[in-house]
């Protein structure tokens, strides 16, 4: 069966396209039930042993195997099987989710974060492999539409997770959430299943993976050589790690214990941040020129760090959720600004290699950044960690800045 099919005419027409609904569906549910276990999972951590730390962890542990062994899902979302795949992968997610349910249930922590291990690469490659179906069912304009649709289906699902945890948690006890995510996951995988078993073509074979720390060397030199590209990539390593880095340690420290909130704090915190990530994503193409000048990343990466501080400062559950909008806004602002430039700026030889280099990048400092921030909130109080991680933020943008002149000097030789 071909993997590719006439252009389709409009945004519109996608959502009569039973397989575009079937792979949109397929993100927003699983999307959802993965943001309800991540917090209700990190509250009630927080909740019986009062680290920050552990509550952050839930949030670091899922990306530690896709950055380790990223060739591996690089291998698993080439395959000729690739519905196969993602189906299988789904499943394993909701075996995993219950695993995590009756672990919790047994207070067995460490074997939690190791099921959250395994449930990261699980979902990374699925993640990965939503991408190829992408690209096999749809090509041309009908691509760009697609792409860019189909991604918001994560975002609404963030909301959504929200939403639905502030249910789960005052109606259901945390094995019963942990069914309810697994249950989104089988959803998930039945969507996949009904799709067609699209596959690549006989001679686009699968490229080699290659070595990350390879791809990383060649990434810094063409950035190097080219200052929108530097900046480009630096700033969205930047966002990913610092900006999402501290919002998964505050989304939970900062309702449940800085206000001294329950759980439903959490949840309710999530919808703002959802709505706020949706907005600031579908702001990039309405502002048009002013979000490609050259100054916007900054500014909107300086106004995230300012915001990121000053929400700690805040009193009261609508203050709260008021800071947070602004600061999660500001985050996903200069996020797709800046992806959309590393797009542009990014020769077409080389968008591979790019993307792998920033991914791994970006993800390691949100894992660290993750940890840090979890474990300081254990040693002062949140508004000071907010500083320092601000800081560090700031720090990384004048490094960006600074690099990408000393780039191109060098480039030219001066």
């Amino acid at each position: 069966m071909s993997g590719t099919t006439r252009p389709l005419p409009s945004r519109l027409a996608l959502f009569a396209d039973r397989r575009f609904l079937l792979l949109w569906a397929a993100m927003l549910v699983s999307a959802t039930g993965t943001f309800m276990l991540l917090l209700a999972v990190s509250a009630e951590l927080l909740k019986r042993h009062g680290s920050g730390l552990g509550a952050a962890s839930v949030f670091a542990f899922q990306w530690i195997l896709p950055v380790v062994a990223v060739s591996l899902v690089r291998r698993l979302a080439e395959s000729r099987q690739l519905r196969r795949t993602v189906i299988l992968a789904e499943i394993a997610g909701a075996v995993i989710s219950l695993a995590i349910g009756l672990l919790l249930t047994a207070d067995l922590t460490v074997a939690v974060l190791a099921c959250f291990l395994i449930r990261g690469l699980a979902e990374a490659v699925t993640k990965t492999s939503r991408v190829v179906l992408v690209k096999l069912m749809f090509q041309g304009p009908a691509l760009t539409l697609a792409s860019s649709t189909f991604n918001l289906s994560f975002y609404v699902g963030g909301a959504l997770g929200g939403l639905a945890g502030a249910v789960a948690v005052e109606h259901l006890p945390l094995i019963g959430v942990c069914a309810v995510d697994a249950m989104t996951f089988l959803i998930s995988a039945a969507c996949y299943r009904a799709l067609p078993d699209l596959r690549p073509a006989e001679d686009a074979a699968p490229r080699a993976p290659g070595r990350r720390r390879g791809a990383i060397a060649e990434a810094l030199t063409l950035m190097r050589a080219d200052r929108r590209l530097w900046l480009a990539a630096g700033y969205v390593v930047a966002a990913t790690g610092v900006l999402q880095g501290f919002h998964n340690t505050a989304r939970v420290v900062l309702p449940m214990r800085h206000l001294g909130l329950d759980e439903s704090a959490v949840m309710h915190l999530q919808i703002t941040s959802g709505l706020a990530i949706i907005l600031g994503a579908v702001a990039i193409p309405v502002l048009g020129a002013l979000a490609r000048h050259r100054s916007f990343a900054p500014l909107t990466h300086l106004g995230a760090c300012v915001m990121l501080w000053a929400v700690t400062l805040v009193a009261g559950e609508t203050g709260l959720h008021l800071g947070y909008f602004a600061y999660i806004f500001l985050f996903e602002a200069a996020f797709t600004a800046a992806q959309a430039q590393l797009i542009q700026a990014t020769p077409s030889r080389d968008m591979a290699t790019m993307q792998a280099a920033v991914g791994a990048l970006g993800t390691s400092l949100l894992i660290g950044c993750t940890l840090l921030s979890g474990a300081l909130t254990d040693l002062m109080p949140l508004p000071v960690v907010a500083a320092i991680t601000a800081g560090i933020g700031v720090v990384i943008l004048l490094g960006i800045e600074a690099g990408s002149r000393h780039g191109i000097r060098k480039a030219a030789g001066i």
